[in-house]
């Protein structure tokens, strides 16, 4: 391949566009691209499974509006429209449960733009399974670095990963499966960094699953232009006025191509056991623990104290959640509700279970400690009984993180939770099985045919 490159774009950025650009299927370790696989399982189970939520539902209504070239399906339904519209439709669906997976160590939501994206560009151009999956691998690295180079200054600003460099891994693997030159995919990096958006405002509301339906398509149409000639800065990353330095106050470069090709980002993801924030998720372990393991339920608690990384409060600190939607980035209606249905899954976290009385009850007696030697993968949760008697459970790796992470079989659970009610039990285990072999498809046809009710 020919190198294209600007003299003046900065030696990570070209790093990584190299990486993009040359790096093929021998080059990615085959435990690199299982990892991929089970992240597209996961995908295919939150959005299939969010096809009847209002938010899905009402940017499905707005891309049909807008008709186009039939391109690639709404996944869960019958319908296509053009390429970055089922981006955008299917990106919006994969994130609006807060179900999909993360990066732990900067709290990017990867696999759905990438996802997202990838699917969309595959089904219009013929491309397959195995490229589809290397195109995840690779674009979820560059994700997760550029993550990495930003965190955590980047979110605390009140930046939104999944929004801002969720852009990049969308455009980083639709680079790949254009076949872009290392010198147009720092131009489709350009393209992504420059739209790059999407603040924690909108956490709690049907926004901010916009901001992953967003990233898919914009990364898409970044890597679509980029190939077309379209042109940015030389080095919008690392620039005087790049990514980086607009977007954090302590960015360090370095990072985007620490060790790169040797140690792979993908083996720090997470798959989320439960449809909220994750920073909750070993708070929710912790009270599922009591209720489970030593048998206590709400009416024996005076109150609970939970000591978690102050994220937890930051995050999903809202005391009075008045929708499902915001019951997401509630702790305390995420712990009551763990404690008496013995769950936090989506049937959990709807309008009536946050103003049940039950659950409301149990949330005044909830209290958030927060305490900056908690590493937010961890939570310690104290029931004081009204007996006088104290039960503390400790939890040191959440279920899902990549210390304690979520079996095959587990995964497989989750996802047939998701999706059986959508295509039927023997559907979805069709599904499942095309995953398995996504690799040895020349077409991805039968598997999205699979994604289409009866």
């Amino acid at each position: 391949m020919r190198n294209d490159l600007d003299d003046r774009t900065s030696p990570e950025t070209a790093a990584l566009a190299r990486f993009l650009a040359e790096t093929d299927d021998a080059d990615v370790p085959d435990d690199v691209l299982a990892e991929s696989r089970r992240c597209l399982l996961d995908f295919l189970g939150v959005t299939i499974g969010a096809v009847d939520a209002e938010a899905p539902r009402l940017v499905r209504a707005y891309v049909r509006e807008l008709g186009g070239h039939p391109q690639a399906l709404l996944l869960g339904t019958a319908d296509r429209v053009r390429a970055t519209d089922a981006a955008l439709a299917n990106g919006v669906a994969g994130h609006v449960f807060d179900f999909d997976d993360t990066h732990v160590p900067t709290i990017l939501h990867p696999t759905v733009p990438l996802y997202a994206s990838s699917l969309a560009l595959a089904q219009w151009r013929g491309l397959t399974g195995s490229e589809v999956v290397r195109a995840h691998a690779l674009g979820y690295e560059v994700g997760a670095r550029v993550s990495l180079a930003l965190y955590p200054t980047h979110y605390d600003i009140g930046w939104h990963m999944t929004g801002t460099t969720g852009t990049l891994a969308a455009a980083s693997a639709s680079a790949v499966l254009a076949g872009l030159t290392p010198g147009e995919v720092v131009y489709a990096l350009g393209l992504a960094s420059t739209q790059a958006s999407g603040h924690r405002e909108h956490f709690g509301s049907m926004t901010k699953s916009f901001h992953s339906g967003r990233a898919a398509a914009d990364g898409l149409t970044s890597a679509l232009l980029a190939g077309h000639g379209y042109t940015t800065a030389p080095d919008p990353i690392q620039g005087r006025r790049g990514l980086l330095a607009v977007t954090a106050t302590d960015a360090d470069a370095g990072r985007l191509t620490d060790a790169l090709g040797e140690r792979w980002e993908i083996f720090r993801n997470g798959v989320k056991p439960y449809a909220c924030g994750v920073v909750a998720h070993p708070v929710i372990d912790s009270v599922r623990r009591l209720g489970r393991d030593h048998a206590i339920d709400a009416e024996q608690v005076e109150r609970i104290e939970l000591r978690v990384n102050p994220l937890v409060v930051e995050l999903t600190g809202r005391l009075e959640p008045r929708t499902g939607l915001e019951g997401k980035f509630s702790t305390v209606f995420a712990s009551a509700i763990a404690l008496i249905d013995g769950a936090a899954g989506e049937h959990q976290f709807t309008d009536t279970n946050v103003v049940r009385p039950d659950v409301r009850a149990l949330m005044a007696r909830i209290e958030l400690r927060p305490d900056t030697d908690v590493p937010h993968t961890q939570a310690h949760a104290t029931a004081v009984l009204g007996d006088g008697r104290t039960q503390t459970v400790d939890v040191l790796a959440a279920t899902g993180t990549p210390e304690n992470r979520m079996s095959d079989d587990e995964l497989a659970a989750k996802y047939h939770d998701l999706v059986d009610p959508v295509l039927g039990a023997a559907q979805a285990r069709r599904l499942r099985e095309l995953v398995d072999g996504v690799e040895k498809a020349d077409t991805l046809d039968d598997l999205l045919a699979a994604t289409i009710p009866d």
